[in-house]
C-alpha cells in the first residue's frame, strides 16, 4: 500500500482529511458520518476530532479563497495545484447555516451536535435552544450513562419523539433530575465546557448548600463550577459573583493561594469565605508582584527564560507560553496539569508551547543529558486527548524548520504523544 501523504480536500459531498497514517473521510450534511482507513486497519466507523469557528463559517470571501495558495505561502512551497477553496469550509457550506452559527462558539464536540441535529432532526434543535448543557449531554450520552445504550440515536429519537420532558431526559442519562437542575444548566456558559465539567457540576449540585449559591447566579461558568468541585469550602453569594468577575489570571492565583494555605487533606473548613476574603487573596498577589524582593511564589506571575535556540518564522499558528499566567490559562483551558511545569519552565529545563492549528494542542520541549540536544517530550490536545496525525505532521514540519536555524542546538522528534 502506498503512504498516505498529508492534506484535505472535499469531493463528492465528502470531506477527507489524509495524515502519514491514514484518512478519515467525512459524509456531509445531512449523513453527517465519518470513517478512517489506516495501513493496519480497514474502514472503521468513528466520531472525528472536529471544529470550527466563526470564521470558518461560509462567506462570500472565503468561499473563493484558495486554501492549497494559503498553505504554499505558510510553508514557502511552490505546489502546483488548481485553485480550490478550504475544504473544511466547502464542507461546512453543506450545513444550514443558522445551526452553524447556533454552536461556532461550542470549543468542543461539535461533530456531535451536528449529528445529533442531523439524526433527530427539529426536535433536538428546539432542545438545544431551551437547554444547550442537556443537548450537549444527550448528543454523548455514554459519557454519562452507567450502562450507555447499543443504538446511541435511535434512544435518543425516542426520547424526543415520545414527547419525554428534559426532566426525564436527565434522568435517562442518569443525572440528577430535578426542575431546579434544568434551571442551572440553562445558566452554564457553554464556551469551554467539556465532558470533565458535567462530571464535576454533577458532584457540586449533590451539595444543597452549593445548589442554593449558585441557582442564583445569572451565569455559571466553567472555572466557578471546578472552584467548587475542587475545594470543600464554604462561599458566599457576593465571593462567587466576585470571583466570576476576576479576570482569568486572577482567578487561577486565588485558587493557588487557596491550595496553598489551605491543604486539601482538610476535609471542610469552617470559615466561610466572603468577598472580602477574595479582595484580600488579590492584594496578597499583587502585593507580591509589586515586591520584587521576595522569593518566588506561585503567587507571582513570572517570566520564563526565552529558549536557548531561535525559534523559525513564519508559524504564526505556534506560540511559547513565556509567563506563569499564561501557563496558568493554558491549563485551565486545555484542562490539564500544566501548571504543575511551572518551576521546571522558570528554572528552564522545559520549555512550552501552544498550537492554533491544524488543532488546539499544546507540547513541551526538554533538555536531555547530551549537550545540546532537545527533545520534544510530549504533545496533547484538551482534556490531555491524543492530537490527530495531520497535527503531528504539522509539528514536525516546525520541528524540521527549528533544527534548519540552529547550529549547536537540536531537538528530537516526540516521544509522547
Amino acid at each position: 500500500m502506498k503512504p498516505f501523504v498529508y492534506g484535505q480536500t472535499f469531493k463528492n459531498n465528502k470531506y477527507y482529511v489524509f495524515d502519514k497514517q491514514g484518512v478519515t473521510v467525512m459524509k456531509s450534511w445531512p449523513e453527517m458520518l465519518a470513517y478512517r482507513k489506516t495501513a493496519k486497519r480497514s474502514w472503521k466507523a468513528i466520531r472525528p476530532k472536529f471544529q470550527f469557528n466563526e470564521y470558518s463559517i461560509p462567506n462570500d470571501i472565503n468561499r473563493d479563497r484558495c486554501f492549497r495558495c494559503y498553505e504554499n505561502e505558510l510553508f514557502g512551497e511552490n505546489f502546483k495545484h488548481e485553485c480550490r477553496p478550504d475544504p473544511l469550509v466547502s464542507f461546512l457550506d453543506k450545513v444550514p447555516i443558522e445551526l452553524l452559527n447556533l454552536i461556532k462558539t461550542i470549543n468542543s464536540r461539535q461533530w456531535h451536535l451536528l449529528a445529533l441535529f442531523a439524526r433527530c432532526g427539529k426536535p433536538a434543535i428546539e432542545l438545544f435552544q431551551s437547554t444547550p448543557a442537556l443537548a450537549w449531554m444527550l448528543a454523548s450520552s455514554w459519557a454519562f450513562k452507567q450502562k450507555p445504550v447499543k443504538n446511541h440515536f435511535r434512544s435518543i429519537r425516542n426520547l424526543l419523539e415520545s414527547g419525554k420532558s428534559q426532566i426525564e431526559m436527565l434522568e435517562w442519562l442518569d443525572y440528577p433530575s430535578t426542575k431546579s437542575v434544568i434551571k442551572l444548566l440553562r445558566k452554564v456558559d457553554m464556551k469551554d465546557i467539556d465532558v470533565s465539567f458535567f462530571l464535576n457540576f454533577k458532584q457540586v449540585i449533590s451539595d444543597s448548600q452549593k445548589v442554593i449559591l449558585i441557582r442564583h447566579l445569572p451565569v455559571i461558568e466553567p472555572s466557578l463550577i471546578r472552584l467548587l468541585w475542587k475545594f470543600k469550602m464554604n462561599f458566599t453569594f457576593h465571593f462567587l459573583i466576585d470571583y466570576q468577575n476576576k479576570t482569568r489570571i486572577q482567578q487561577h492565583r486565588v485558587k493557588l493561594l487557596l491550595s496553598d494555605f489551605f491543604p486539601e487533606k482538610v476535609v471542610k473548613w469552617n470559615h466561610k469565605f466572603t468577598n472580602k476574603d477574595l479582595d484580600l487573596f488579590i492584594n496578597h498577589c499583587e502585593d507580591f508582584d509589586a515586591d520584587e524582593s521576595n522569593h518566588p511564589s506561585a503567587s507571582q506571575n513570572r517570566v520564563f527564560p526565552w529558549p536557548p535556540f531561535n525559534l523559525p518564522d513564519g508559524f504564526p499558528e505556534i506560540e511559547y507560553v513565556d509567563t506563569e499566567d499564561e501557563l496558568f490559562i493554558e491549563s485551565e483551558e486545555m484542562h490539564n496539569c500544566l501548571h504543575s511545569f511551572a518551576e521546571r519552565c522558570f528554572n528552564g529545563e522545559t520549555q512550552i508551547f501552544r498550537m492554533f492549528y491544524p488543532e488546539r494542542s499544546v507540547f513541551s520541549i526538554r533538555e536531555t543529558a547530551a549537550r545540546g540536544y532537545w527533545e520534544l517530550s510530549e504533545i496533547k490536545a484538551v482534556c490531555n486527548e491524543s492530537v490527530a496525525k495531520q497535527t503531528i505532521c504539522y509539528l514536525e514540519t516546525w520541528l524540521n524548520k527549528v533544527n534548519a536555524c540552529n547550529d549547536e542546538i537540536k531537538i528530537g522528534l516526540f516521544i509522547n504523544s
